[in-house]
């Protein structure tokens, strides 16, 4: 489950001094520990896959390997665990078919849990992703084909997920989970930070463990970062199920989908429209994958070339896709308004707020929901 650190977390390792940056790589050790074990625990005792898919579904190269962090991660070997696997609820028959696994995620620290689901169902696409009561699913299939699904759920306020084992490894899947809901850092050391900042104390005392909704998919986030700009979250959801409908369809499009559209014709001004053209036409002729980390940065700085791509959409998506803790989108209408301020002087106001900047700016976004909500119910 190794994930790439990104440039904002290798910031904080920078600044942090020596003893707060082993205990801090330390944790982040023992997060991803936990999650292999949890995902090779849930294969070995929910299904009757043999050892060697399951080792492939831990993402694992053989079967001595999975035997090594089987051992290493819970003190036994693969065919131990599988012997010593007990079905006291009598949940037999998923478990013979081998369609899914669940397990518990683990969370470090507090976790807001409506903030992330909320979030995500503002900006769910139609017939690939739907969020309903804290329930999140997203289909990884084909359109047309019979509908697979990931599903995140929160149940005794913990958090869950189950992941199919008929289209991929499991392992791909959790990583795509873990990104989009954030489950890589530890809110304690976030929290304990942002409390200092006069502006945002309140709002950490009163929503603590906020998170910052990661990128499911690299390329799509990156499109839509360029689709919201300037224009509300609904009306970028809106222009991204078009998308989908006008040129993936019923999927969200790959880069050669839409290398060569006239995407304005979606309802956008056409510097945009190119905009995401002329990205997709990159994306696609260097083949990048667009995951967290240090080489999709280098991706969002060479975009800035581009016409109709400018430091926010930038920003947006070193907050979402790569995953850059720090990023902070300083001209974002909402902050400027929240905190009454100009481009300038908000990104120095949030100086202060180093290195964690892009959960103070989930703080400023909740801010201003807050205050929608209020004005809304006067009326």
């Amino acid at each position: 489950m190794t994930a790439q650190h990104s440039d904002g977390y290798s910031r904080y390792m920078n600044m942090a001094t020596p003893e707060i940056a082993r205990q801090t790589q330390a944790s982040r050790q023992q997060a991803e520990d936990e999650l292999s074990r949890r995902l090779i625990k849930a294969l070995l005792t929910q299904t009757n896959l043999s050892l060697g898919k399951v080792a492939y579904h831990a993402g694992l190269t053989n079967l001595p390997a999975l035997n090594r962090e089987t051992q290493r991660l819970c003190n036994a070997t693969a065919g131990q665990m599988r012997a010593a696997r007990v079905d006291p609820r009598g949940e037999g028959k998923e478990r013979r078919s081998g369609e899914s696994i669940a397990f518990e995620l683990p969370v470090h620290g507090a976790y807001d849990l409506r903030w992330v689901f909320n979030y995500l169902a503002a900006r769910a696409l139609q017939g690939i992703e739907t969020v309903t009561n804290h329930h999140y699913q997203r289909r990884v299939t084909p359109f047309g084909l019979p509908p697979v699904y990931v599903q995140v759920f929160a149940q005794n306020r913990t958090l869950h997920t189950r992941l199919p084992l008929s289209c991929g490894p499991a392992q791909s899947w959790l990583g795509r989970v873990v990104r989009l809901f954030d489950l890589g850092v530890d809110s304690r050391a976030i929290d304990r930070a942002l409390k200092k900042a006069p502006a945002l104390r309140a709002s950490v005392v009163a929503a603590p463990g906020l998170r910052v909704p990661g990128a499911w998919d690299g390329f799509e986030s990156a499109v839509r970062a360029v689709l919201g700009q300037q224009v509300s979250v609904a009306r970028g959801t809106e222009l991204a199920n078009r998308m989908v409908d006008t040129y993936g369809d019923g999927d969200f499009p790959s880069p050669l989908q839409l290398m060569h559209q006239e995407i304005a014709e979606l309802g956008m001004p056409g510097n945009r429209g190119r905009a995401i053209s002329t990205m997709s036409g990159w994306v696609a002729e260097q083949a990048l994958t667009l995951l967290e980390g240090e080489d999709t940065e280098a991706f969002v700085q060479q975009i800035a070339s581009i016409q109709g791509i400018g430091p926010w959409t930038q920003n947006y998506m070193r907050l979402r896709v790569v995953k850059d803790v720090d990023a902070f989108p300083y001209n974002d209408w909402v902050v400027l308004k929240q905190l009454q301020t100009t481009p300038a002087q908000a990104l120095k106001h949030a100086e202060s707020w180093r290195p964690w900047r892009a959960y103070a700016l989930m703080h400023i976004w909740r801010l201003a929901g807050l205050e929608r909500e209020r004005k809304k119910n006067r009326f």
